[in-house]
């Protein structure tokens, strides 16, 4: 058993300790540092959807901002970059599917880590009800948990959707990507893309920290480790 489940029992053992939100965030923290591994194959997923999540929006929405300023050298540069002009006036909803797509596997990826997590703490989870761990108590720490992951993997996951966006599009279109840049569209899908990465970590750990909260004491301890 690790030092974040001996610290969880120790508060369970006090039928006085009310378990705050904030003592479940350090428990939650250390379950992560013990499974370190499992934890950056989430996290890594989260990173790589909300990458492309902001890195798309943004630079679209730049595009989409070129293109209305309609000059002949900004319409050959974006000629150049292999962007159909027309398409991207009318929307493109390839760029929706897409984004859709890489939404869905991240969740599903994060559910499957978690229903790992679960497989891999029976006992733990069975002994914290043993001792008077209530329901809510276990869905919250996997819930925290996983919003741990979120927090940090979409604000990674924006830092370098953003730096790919920087990069690319000085390639392409040189100094108009700065000057055209709409700031308050990119403010919008930055926003929207951190908030998508911790509600997709929500939703991913959802059922799995149900099928934590209603798992059987007894059942869980006969569980061979």
């Amino acid at each position: 058993m690790n030092a974040s489940s001996r610290q969880l029992l120790d508060s369970l053992s006090d039928a006085r300790a009310s378990l705050p939100t904030r003592t479940l965030f350090g428990l939650a923290m250390g379950g992560l540092k013990v499974r370190l591994a499992r934890s950056l194959v989430t996290l890594l997923s989260v990173v790589l959807a909300i990458a492309y999540l902001s890195y798309s929006g943004v630079m679209n929405a730049l595009i989409k901002s070129l293109v209305d300023v309609g000059s002949e050298e900004i319409n050959d540069l974006l000629r150049m970059a292999r962007v159909n002009i027309e398409a991207t006036r009318v929307g493109n909803p390839l760029d929706r599917w897409l984004v859709m797509m890489a939404l869905l596997t991240c969740t599903v990826g994060i559910a499957n880590a978690m229903l790992m997590s679960v497989t891999e703490r029976f006992r733990e989870i069975g002994t914290m009800k043993c001792l008077g761990a209530e329901n809510g108590t276990v869905v919250k720490l996997f819930l925290i948990e996983s919003a741990l992951l979120g927090v940090v993997g979409s604000a990674v996951g924006v830092a370098i959707g953003q730096i790919i966006v920087f990069v690319v599009g000085l390639a392409q279109f040189g100094g108009y990507a700065v000057t055209h840049l709409p700031l308050d569209a990119a403010a919008v899908v930055i926003g929207l893309s951190l908030l998508a990465g911790i509600v997709l970590c929500l939703i991913g750990a959802g059922y799995p920290a149900l099928v934590a909260s209603r798992m059987q004491p007894v059942e869980a301890l006969r569980v061979e480790e």
